[in-house]
């Protein structure tokens, strides 16, 4: 008698074993990931970010966490243009859905709208027909839950504030200042035609606000081709001499999430002009949490 049970206890074991890892995974997962309730329990959030270097991402990380989301949430860092990272969304989405979202809002940090990148996230969220990155054969992912998408940063208020910050930060005379927003830029011509537009809206409403000469928006456009890119920079260094022949003085403010991009490659392009440069990018700046909580109803 004994030997027909004596499996039991190693079977009873087991599933202990099994039950208590379970328990430490779920502890680990609502720690990181927000608070939980059962009645919050069936929406999440996914952050979505382009992601940089080890300090890119861990800013953004820890803006995220300053949010403050009321949900779980997970955040997803990479363009998607790889297979693995198509596979990193899939499992994002599948966490979030196995701890019971039927409701995910997905909070895109991009600087705009319209570019490769947030074209190739629509894409594989199941949310545009066209991929952003056309040479790559990747799929969209699947999915349970209903995906709400909210607006990538734009022409936010929380925007101009900031940037209106960074270039009183280094202004003297306002009324003889003209302000250069510089952003990366999309690669397609009509990305960047839509992303100069939202540049536009934001430089009106700077200028209103922080009384300066001019304020003018630009793309480096730093991943296009070699001649566009070129381009880009030859219409910015051009706009400067013609500030400094007229007088005034060229205050140039980078339009970037976080540290890591191209606010250190502008002293390079621009060497030998003279201006002035504020090389601090939206984050860290605690508003910019603010903002990824006001997208999360």
């Amino acid at each position: 008698m004994s030997r027909r049970f004596q499996p039991f206890p190693l079977l009873v074991g087991r599933f202990a074993y099994a039950a208590a890892s379970f328990l430490v995974a779920s502890l680990l997962v609502s720690e990181i990931s927000g608070p939980v309730s059962a009645a919050e329990s069936e929406t999440a959030v996914l952050i979505m970010a382009h992601g940089g270097d080890s300090r890119w991402n861990k800013v953004v990380k820890k803006a995220v966490k300053a949010a403050e989301l009321p949900y779980r949430y997970r955040i997803f860092m990479g363009m998607g243009d790889t297979a693995s990272e198509v596979r990193d969304l899939q499992d994002d989405i599948r966490t979030l859905e196995h701890h019971g979202a039927h409701t995910i809002i997905v909070v895109p940090l991009l600087i705009s709208s319209y570019s490769e990148v947030a074209r190739q996230w629509r894409y594989l969220l199941g949310m545009g027909v066209q991929p952003g990155f056309i040479n790559n054969p990747l799929f969209p992912i699947e999915k349970h839950a209903s995906l709400r998408l909210m607006e990538p940063l734009n022409d936010s208020p929380i925007v101009v504030e900031i940037l209106l910050d960074r270039a009183q930060e280094i202004s003297e005379r306002a009324a003889q200042e003209s302000v250069m927003i510089v952003a990366h830029g999309p690669n397609d011509e009509s990305d960047n035609a839509k992303w100069i537009q939202i540049l536009q809206a934001l430089t009106a409403k700077l200028k209103e606000r922080g009384g300066f000469k001019s304020v003018e928006g630009f793309t480096l456009r730093d991943d296009a081709p070699v001649a566009t890119r070129r381009q880009a920079i030859a219409n910015l260094r051009k706009r400067i001499e013609e500030v400094e022949k007229g007088g005034g003085r060229a205050l140039v403010i980078p339009l970037l999430v976080a540290p890591g991009g191209i606010e250190h490659k502008l002293e390079v392009e621009l060497r030998g002009l003279s201006y002035a440069l504020n090389t601090k990018t939206l984050l860290p700046d605690s508003r910019i949490s603010d903002w990824i909580r006001s997208q999360v109803p």
